[in-house]
């Protein structure tokens, strides 16, 4: 007897979280304890007192005979200040929890303190402390491996030419270093410092631009003549600087000036905008989204080393009055707390669970369900208060379906903050003002009431990884009185269904099995997938995941990316479908510190019980293993089975390959940290094995046995 399609997934998912979930409140609940516990709350306080260290990099940076070094110095202070505040790593995972809706407390390696019944709070607190030990040694082994893996893959893929490698290493840099969340409020308030600082200078930049947009043609000036044009058309600006106001001074000689107005092919300097663009490409520069590869270029490109003097004369100030700033922070933290509202993180749980078989199965009850979950929410989150004075009620992140990148990435994206009942109009007015100046490409902000809260409304153009974006100034939003984020679409103007039945197919041999909403194919031989061979995967069945795409734009799109195949249960199929596939820290072929992500290319390799769980449903018997796409140009490793009857001393277990020596796919990845589509893997499909007799008496399954 067939079973309707869409039950069919249902059941599945709900037989993989029948036990995830009510285990997923359990370990949460006792997460909050030990979050909340004085002795965590004194470790993150202790890390602020050790940031006196930094001196000696100060002057580093002062003491830099070029711009490129000084700059390069800059960043690395402010990346060493970051890590020395998140050194305690508590605040990376705390964000990769919201990031995967906390279930990352069940999928986390080495957390099984937070299962056991036998331990007390106290107990619990000390391994939680042993844990952020151990993972302290393994970011430090896993900074070397992820370093060692950039240099590989830049030598394997040379031929892209320089700028698509820089773009290319600077996405992953930047997914890599995006853990950090209580301590992104320091660097935060440094950069913010520095751009106010400068300001002031802003009205005699625009009149420099506007003097010298209208088209002055100068030809014969000589380098004296033009710097005396400078003077007396801008006014005294000392040995012909011209300042940028944003984020660092930015200063251009005279001499520089005169020859981009002599120079028809040099005019750039004098473009209306070009000192915001310069500006803004340092800034990036020091919040890592520029390499130094891309520093190097642009400094040489626009002749900057010629205002080292310039820079020199307006950073080295702020540096000597950093030290003080340090000191004024950590005036500022001692004693305070930051605590997580168990009520809203259980509450936030419950209302993904709703969340994902929504988006997955489309049923209009339970849209609803979630759009009354999430009013309850809003409205609760709004009348939390704290009880100490000390204390700051970390907000509850929750995300929604977010918007699929265009073209080139960028996307627009709402998010929403609720607000504390405890503000008063005009302090909502100026926090709306403060959030937005956390994010960048900031094109709308707007309060309003929802739900009987009010919430402050920002659309943001991003190509960032939206989850940890918000997630790093979590502590900024906490002294806000934000009390709950919503990123994304919440069904306020539909839901966009995770599934695309037009895409559904179901494989077999001469396309003899049928299926409800399910059209069935078949190919012989193998398709051409980027070099790889794709075969036909008969005996099971496709659930086409929606990514975005028409079947020609997705063909233009991935036709030569790798077909691949990646074994999972239920519940952990959600968690992929909302965030990637993760990197394990435990597996074969790689060493301490490293991580990986398995895939094969042999989809009866993928589905070996190990990976893929058998679940009887009424009368049949179904397993369920993810499709995907494989970026050609990412780096992985061809590897020989593990699996018992799989291994090279084995027959061929797939008699689609010769041997069992490159059954695995491994690709080296950050070991807690998940991969998609922008990394170079896509989950595009959701295959189900649905037969009549256990899938260990069919033929192609002997080698389980063995």
């Amino acid at each position: 007897m067939e079973i309707n399609p869409v039950e069919l997934l249902e059941e599945m998912l709900q037989r993989g979280e029948q036990t995830v979930f009510p285990t997923l409140r359990k370990c949460a609940e006792r997460f909050v304890d030990i979050f909340n516990d004085t002795c965590i709350q004194q470790r993150i306080r202790e890390k602020f007192e050790s940031l006196e260290e930094f001196q000696p990099d100060i002057t580093r940076c002062k003491n830099a005979n070029t711009l490129f070094n000084k700059l390069k110095h800059l960043k690395q202070l402010f990346e060493d200040m970051e890590d020395k505040i998140a050194e305690s790593g508590i605040e990376s995972f705390l964000s990769r929890l919201f990031n995967t809706g906390f279930i990352g407390l069940i999928t986390e390696e080495n957390l099984d303190f937070l299962t056991s019944d036998d331990l007390g709070t106290a107990q619990r607190v000390e391994k939680f402390l042993h844990y952020l030990e151990h993972g302290a040694q393994k970011k430090e082994d896993t900074r070397r491996a992820f370093e060692e893996y950039i240099e590989t893959w830049k030598r394997n893929n040379i031929r892209w030419g320089s700028v698509a490698i820089n773009k290319a290493e600077r996405e992953m840099r930047a997914n890599f270093d995006n853990e950090g969340a209580l301590s992104e409020k320091f660097i935060l308030q440094l950069i913010n410092e520095i751009t106010a600082k400068f300001e002031p200078l802003r009205d005699k930049l625009v009149a420099a631009r506007e003097t010298y947009g209208r088209g002055l043609v100068v030809a014969s000036l000589t380098s004296e003549a033009a710097s005396w044009l400078l003077k007396n058309t801008v006014g005294e600006v000392a040995h012909g600087e011209v300042a940028v106001p944003t984020a660092l001074p930015l200063f251009v000689g005279a001499k520089k000036l005169a020859d981009a107005v002599s120079c028809p092919n040099a005019t750039r300097a004098i473009t209306p905008g070009w000192f915001d663009n310069t500006s803004r490409f340092i800034t990036q520069y020091l919040n890592n989204r520029k390499t130094d590869g891309e520093l190097s270029a642009f400094i040489r490109n626009e002749k900057l080393e010629l205002d080292l003097h310039h820079f020199k004369e307006h950073i080295d100030p702020w540096l000597i009055e950093l030290s003080h700033k340090i000191n004024e922070f950590k005036r500022n933290a001692f004693g305070k707390s930051y605590i997580l509202s168990k009520e809203m993180i259980l509450r936030e749980i419950d209302r993904m669970r709703t969340l994902l078989y929504a988006i997955v199965l489309n049923k209009p009850e339970l849209i609803e369900k979630h759009r009354r979950q999430l009013g309850e929410m809003v409205q609760d989150a709004a009348k939390l208060q704290t009880t100490k004075g000390h204390e700051s009620i970390l907000p509850s992140i929750s995300f929604g379906q977010l918007p699929l990148p265009g073209g080139n990435r960028e996307r627009v994206l709402l998010i929403k903050f609720v607000l504390s009942s405890s503000l008063g109009q005009k302090a909502m007015n100026e926090v709306m003002s403060k959030i937005s100046n956390l994010f960048d490409n900031v094109e709308s902000s707007s309060k309003k009431v929802e739900n009987g809260a009010t919430v402050v409304e920002i659309k943001i153009r991003t190509d960032d990884n939206i989850s940890t974006k918000v997630a790093r100034c979590i502590s900024s939003l906490a002294d806000l009185q934000v009390r709950a984020v919503l990123v994304g679409d919440f069904g306020l103007c539909g839901f966009r269904h995770a599934m695309n039945p037009a895409f559904n197919r179901i494989y077999s041999i001469n396309s003899v099995d049928k299926a409800e909403g399910f059209k069935s194919t078949h190919f012989s031989g193998s398709l051409d997938r980027g070099g790889e061979p794709y075969f036909c995967p008969n005996g099971w069945r496709r659930y086409s995941i929606d990514v975005g795409l028409t079947g020609a734009e997705f063909e233009a799109k991935y036709k030569n990316w790798h077909v691949a195949y990646h074994g999972t249960e239920g519940h952990i199929a959600m968690a992929i479908l909302l965030n990637g596939i993760r990197a394990s820290g435990q597996g074969c072929f790689i060493v301490a510190g490293q991580g990986a992500v398995y895939l094969s290319p042999s989809i009866e390799y993928s589905s070996h019980p190990r990976y893929a769980g058998v679940w009887q449903i009424k009368d049949k018997y179904v397993q369920m293993v993810l499709q995907v796409r494989v970026d050609r140009n990412l780096v992985f490793e061809k590897r020989q089975g593990t699996l018992s009857g799989a291994q090279p001393k084995d027959s061929p277990m797939d008699s689609n390959f010769r041997s069992n020596n490159e059954l695995e796919w491994v690709i080296k990845w950050p070991p807690g940290t998940s991969i998609s589509s922008t990394d170079g893997v896509l989950v595009y499909g959701i295959m189900l094995r649905v037969t009549d007799q256990h899938p260990k008496t069919l033929p192609q399954n002997a080698w389980w046995s063995k």
